[in-house]
């Protein structure tokens, strides 16, 4: 099959190669950084909000106890003279109750969590391997093609002796197979 393109400027065409270079090198840090912070956020959720909440469960248990023994010891002293209300022991014991619920469900919201983060990780993952792919593979072949494309122009260029805006039509047998030629900085 015999196609050919009218390319009016060698110059577009290695304008154009140096952009899909510096996308390349953009897209790899970016799926190099998306996947640290995906990694960071699943660590916070699956290890230290793990560590975190429990952690809390023990320190609320034990706040509550020391709650309830004061509001018993204040109970106590009703029976003498100076008969108090307890109100800010029981104000205390409430809040400690609260506290511990809180600190109780948040251990069980911490699971859930991990195991929806671990379904949208798995999908995640999946995706960024097409992606990574398209990055390993793909650009390269793509940059491959043009580095082909641009030294047969600029032969067919030298060759018919264009000069001022290079100005070339070339076929498409005329360009190699861009996995038989190695990346430029490779």
């Amino acid at each position: 099959m015999n196609q050919s393109a009218n390319v009016t400027s060698i110059d577009a065409v290695r304008a154009f190669r140096a952009a899909l270079l510096k996308f390349e090198g953009n897209a790899r840090d970016g799926v190099t950084c998306l996947e640290l912070e995906i990694r960071r956020a699943v660590n916070w959720i699956e290890v230290d909000r793990r560590r975190y909440w429990p952690a809390q469960v023990k320190q609320a248990s034990e706040e509550l106890a020391q709650a309830r023994n004061a509001l018993e010891r204040c109970q106590l002293k009703v029976g003498s003279e100076e008969a108090p209300s307890c109100y800010e022991q029981k104000k205390d014991y409430e809040r400690a109750k609260r506290r511990l619920r809180y600190c109780e469900d948040q251990v069980r919201k911490v699971k859930q969590w991990t195991q929806i983060i671990r379904q949208e990780l798995t999908q995640f993952d999946g995706q960024m391997a097409q992606m990574t792919v398209c990055v390993d593979t793909e650009l390269p072949r793509a940059i491959a093609a043009i580095n082909n494309m641009l030294t047969a122009l600029e032969r067919y260029a030298g060759a018919t002796g264009n000069v001022g805006p290079r100005t070339a039509s070339i076929g498409s047998e005329e360009i190699m197979d861009a996995d038989d030629v190695a990346r430029p900085d490779a």
